[in-house]
This record gives structure tokens, C-alpha cells and sequence, in this order.
């Protein structure tokens, strides 16, 4: 098996297959400011021990020194070749040479390469930009030449070449030359809010298709791989898992099974939320840690509520067995935000995942989604994952109408997530507002078709017996067919 060289970058890594092929030649294509050097700082510094050489034509040895430092990607073993053009005494000195750099041809400058590699023995190279050297070639075919070349030399001396290459400004012969010579692409786009990376060309290996969001921070790179859901599962039992709620596991025949989504509907202030969280205390109560995602209420103010109705969050958040995670509104990628998820799977065991919203997901994170992605399509994409990982989700989803004739019992862009659907309703009797539970979908078993009323109270959610004599339930103005008129008491 070929052997593997770490790009410096694990989200980079993980898209490659585990970095990439040693001994071979790597192209960084990108605009002005989507992240070349700082990729090939991390790509230089990952291994300490080894000697690497940064070969530079547009940028200042010094200037590329400090970056280095100030990023953290350092090395004692770290040597330049500045090949960059000289102080404005130098540029005023050529202006004078009979012959242009044209005519004087590469040799000169492949042979200062050529020294430099001779005295470091560099396991890693970077040449940046490598295009520069299209100036100093007669023509298209001898930079062709030169450069496969240059690359049979280095690599032929155990050395792992990395060259960058400024999106735009090779002519699109000379571009596809480079693209063909090389042993693998990585593109870099500067988005509308953002940056890209993805891989289009690797040689002897599969990689990860599709285009990944990065960021650039003061601690370098890091890299988001899309989520691809067919690459993470586990065995696991479909288990039935009680909401921890008597008469709800009656409504539902038992409860909801592990690794399944069940999505919580209603209008808002019925009780979502606070019905969620009692299936996550019932998985804790299982010794089930879970996690909660709040997009749109703060945390303080849902753990308020929590404690209000006698659920003991502050105990379960001490003992870590619960994780509340208020997500800032367009602060994630949906990437970013998956990779969070990830490590509270793989990580730390979450067995329960609750997304208090689904429109807050969609809110807080499509500021920063690449370019044509679909935001539910990244939701699916997260759910699938989990719920493969045997993990059981939890969907809070806000309808629009709190009554209504045409009941929408949840957002039609997401109800194909939900194995469950639990319904919460408004309605009015007797001047009063009350409102109802029922279960209208459950893929994985049967449930109660009929409607109950329910209560939050002080000591957690009350949930009455069935509503079988009354109609008109889900339009929100209940009648009974037994004396066609309102009932005068209790609606149970």
C-alpha cells in the first residue's frame, strides 16, 4: 500500500483518504486570498522532524516567516528559497540587462531549486507560485517540459512536492498542463461569505466528492468535510424507548424506537420543547446521555423552563449525562455544525439529539452553506447520519397557523425526515384556550388515532384520556356529534 503523507490539516486528510500519496505532485488552485500559503504552511509544518523547503517567487521570504509565526505553523527544520523579485536598486539594475528574463530562460532559477534540495534533502517542498514560471519560459511547450521536469527530479529524490497555482491568471492551455501533469488538484473559492476547498483530481486513490467549507482563523485552516451518512453506521437494536410519560407510550404503543427521527410539531408556545425534553430526561433517566441544539430560544431560558416543571437539569448538566449547545444564528456551516454533532456521537457517546429548531437550523446556518447546497438536503443528510449511529433524534418544527380549517401538521420540506409525527394543537373551549397531542405518522409500528388533551403543569406534563367523543379536534373548535353542540364541561 502507498505510503501516506498528512497534509497538516485533518478535515483535509479525511477528504483525501488519509492525506496523500507520498513522492508525488500536488496542485493548490485558488484566487488571491482563499488560503495557498496557509494550506502549504500546515502542509510544511505537520512533521517537525523533517527538513522542508519553501520556495517563493511573488512573496517576500520574511513576509511568509512571519505569517508562519503568527499561525503557529513553525518549524526548526523549515528553509526558503526566495526567489521572489528584489528591492527597487535590483529592479532599476535589470531594466539595464541587455536581454530580457524571458530569453535568459528558467535555467537559471531551476538550478538555485536544484542547490537548494541538493544541500536540505527536504522531505516536503513547496513551490509558490508555480505559474511564475510561465514568465520566464519561452514558450507554453518548454514550460510543459521544464515543469515535468523539475517535478521527475524532486520527486525522484523522496520528496513530496505541493505547488500553488493563482486561479485566473494561466492562460487555459498552460493551466491544463499543469492540471495534467500533476498527481492531484485541490481547488480553494473564496465564496460570498466563506471559503471552499474540494479535490478534483487525485491519482491512484479515491477521495471525497463535492465541495467542503473551510475557515481561516488565527490558528490556520481548518477543513469541514461534507457529511456523507453511507460512510458512518453501526450495529444497534431498535429498542422501543419510553417518553417517560405514561400515557404518551399509550399514545404512541409503547414509545418511539431507537434510531429513528421523530419530529414534534405545532404552533408556537403549545408545549414542543418542553414535550422534547421529556423523552430527552427519559433517555437520561436510561443512563442514555443526550444533547440538546437550541437555535432559537437561549439556553438559560429553556433550562428555566426545565427546572419550572421539577426536571433536575442542572444535576444531569453537572454530571455531563446532558449537554444543552445554544448555536449562534449564522455562526455555523452545515458542515461545521455536523462535524459538532460528530464529536458528541463518536466522541462522547450521545445516544439522544434533540434540534430545537428546524427553521432555526435553516436560519443559522445558510449564511455560510457552499454555494447551490440545499439546506434541508444537509439536514437529511445529518439525520441519516445519525439515526444510522443508532442515535434517536428529536425535530422541533413551528407551524404557522394555531387554528385553522387546512391543518399542515408540519413544514412540507422536512416531513419525509420524520419515522414520527407528534401533532400538538390549540384549541378553544368554553372561552379557554387547551390544547391536544396526538400521533399522526409512526413507520415503525402502530399508534393511537385518537386525540388527547394535555397540560404543561408544575410537575411536568399531564396528558388526560382519549377525546373519542368530540370532532372537529385539528380545526381548533371541538363539537360532539352526541348533542351537536359544544360539550359544557371537561373535553375529556
Amino acid at each position: 500500500m502507498a505510503e501516506r503523507v498528512s497534509t497538516g490539516i485533518p478535515g483535509l486528510d479525511e477528504i483525501m483518504h488519509g492525506g496523500m500519496i507520498a513522492q508525488r505532485t500536488y496542485m493548490v488552485n485558488g484566487d488571491a486570498g482563499s488560503g495557498k500559503t496557509t494550506l502549504s504552511l500546515h502542509f510544511l509544518a505537520q512533521r517537525q522532524d523533517q527538513d522542508t523547503l519553501y520556495i517563493t517567487f511573488n512573496k517576500n521570504s520574511s513576509t511568509i516567516e512571519w505569517l508562519a509565526d503568527t499561525l503557529g505553523l513553525t518549524s526548526p527544520n523549515l528553509h526558503f528559497v526566495d526567489l521572489s523579485p528584489g528591492d527597487i536598486d535590483d529592479e532599476v539594475e535589470a531594466a539595464f540587462d541587455l536581454l530580457p528574463s524571458s530569453e535568459l530562460g528558467i535555467r537559471p532559477v531551476l538550478q538555485r531549486i536544484r542547490e537548494a534540495v541538493s544541500e536540505h534533502q527536504p522531505a516536503r517542498i513547496v513551490i509558490e507560485p508555480l505559474s511564475s514560471l510561465l514568465y520566464l519560459a519561452p514558450d507554453r511547450y518548454q514550460f510543459r517540459r521544464q515543469c515535468h521536469a523539475l517535478f521527475d527530479y524532486l520527486t525522484g529524490t523522496g520528496a513530496t512536492v505541493l505547488f500553488t497555482a493563482e486561479a485566473g491568471q494561466i492562460p487555459g492551455d498552460a493551466d491544463g498542463d499543469l492540471r495534467f501533469i500533476c498527481d492531484g488538484v485541490i481547488e480553494l473559492q473564496s465564496m460570498r461569505e466563506g471559503r471552499s476547498i474540494s479535490v478534483s483530481k487525485f491519482r491512484g486513490s479515491g477521495f471525497a466528492d463535492g465541495v467542503h467549507f473551510l475557515r481561516l482563523s488565527p490558528e490556520g485552516m481548518q477543513v469541514f468535510p461534507r457529511l456523507v451518512p453511507e460512510d458512518h453506521s453501526q450495529a444497534f437494536s431498535p429498542d422501543l424507548l419510553s417518553s417517560g410519560i405514561p400515557e404518551m407510550d399509550q399514545i404512541l404503543h409503547g414509545g418511539i424506537n431507537r434510531g429513528t427521527v421523530t419530529i414534534i410539531a405545532g404552533p408556537t408556545g403549545v408545549g414542543k420543547t418542553t414535550l422534547g425534553m421529556e423523552f430527552v430526561m427519559a433517555a437520561v433517566g436510561r443512563g442514555e446521555r443526550s444533547v440538546v441544539y437550541t437555535f432559537e430560544e437561549d439556553a438559560q431560558t429553556m433550562l428555566a423552563r426545565c427546572r419550572s416543571i421539577g426536571m433536575p437539569v442542572d444535576r444531569l448538566l453537572e454530571r455531563d449525562d446532558l449537554n444543552v449547545t445554544p448555536i449562534e444564528p449564522m455562526r455555523y456551516s452545515p458542515d461545521e455544525l455536523a462535524l459538532l454533532v460528530r464529536q458528541e456521537v463518536e466522541q462522547r457517546g450521545a445516544r439522544t439529539v434533540m434540534l430545537d429548531s428546524s427553521s432555526g437550523y435553516q436560519m443559522s446556518v445558510s449564511r455560510l452553506s457552499v454555494a447551490g447546497d440545499e439546506i434541508i438536503e444537509r439536514l437529511h443528510a445529518l439525520c441519516r447520519y445519525l439515526t444510522g449511529m443508532g442515535v434517536t433524534v428529536l425535530i422541533i418544527n413551528e407551524t404557522p397557523m394555531i387554528a385553522s380549517e387546512n391543518v399542515q401538521p408540519t413544514d412540507p420540506r422536512i416531513s419525509h425526515l420524520g419515522d414520527t409525527l407528534i401533532l400538538l394543537r390549540y384549541l378553544e373551549f368554553q372561552g379557554e384556550v387547551r390544547k391536544t397531542v396526538g400521533v399522526l405518522k409512526k413507520r415503525t409500528g402502530d399508534f393511537e388515532k385518537s386525540l388527547r388533551e394535555f397540560e404543561v403543569t408544575p410537575t411536568g406534563l399531564w396528558v388526560g384520556a382519549p377525546l373519542h367523543h368530540l370532532q372537529g379536534i385539528l380545526r381548533g373548535l371541538p363539537w360532539s356529534p352526541r348533542n351537536h353542540k359544544t360539550p359544557t364541561q371537561s373535553l375529556s
